[in-house]
């Protein structure tokens, strides 16, 4: 059950991320020029959680206990981006993959409490033996559906280009 919902949210967060403004190199040069913005940068794009897509944002909200629980391993990444100098169009990456994997450690754990507490229901065991006998085809599916989805929702991304007019550059 951890498994299933792991990677339903790891295909959520990646189609949420297709369906962002298109990466932005320039916007991770000017913060890094000391630049201010009401934006920050996620997976390389621009990232306002007020003009964002509600798929993003519900995803951002159900991962908010991942991403509190990350914070310190963020900490103790910070200098090692800074010891290679990474930029922070590409520090935003690293946070981006930071955050999904938090969230996946998430529902891995709601998914075993969860599968535990169908154990202890008759019509609960059915439906992990169900899960159990199916969960090649789901993962494959899951993973598949997620490979043709995401390049055809980031091409229509970024066909429409940027999107966020009241982010703001100072």
């Amino acid at each position: 059950m951890g498994w299933i919902l792991a990677c339903l949210h790891a295909a959520w967060f990646l189609l949420a991320i297709a369906n962002m403004s298109p990466p932005s190199p320039g916007l991770g040069e000017y913060l890094d020029k000391g630049g201010g913005s009401s934006a920050t940068l996620l997976a390389g794009r621009p990232f306002h959680f007020h003009y964002e897509s509600l798929v993003l944002r519900l995803v951002i909200l159900v991962d908010m206990p991942a991403l509190l629980a990350m914070v310190p391993l963020s900490f103790l990444e910070l200098p090692l981006l800074k010891l290679f100098r990474l930029s922070f169009y590409y520090c935003s990456y690293s946070s981006a993959a930071l955050l999904l994997f938090g969230a996946s450690c998430q529902w891995l754990l709601i998914g075993n409490r969860l599968q535990q507490r169908l154990e202890s229901a008759r019509w609960g065991r059915w439906i992990n033996q169900q899960l159990h006998q199916w969960f090649v085809v789901i993962i494959t599916v899951i993973l598949v559906a997620t490979l043709i989805l995401v390049p055809i929702i980031n091409e229509r991304s970024r066909s429409l280009g940027f999107r966020h007019g009241g982010i703001s550059f100072r």
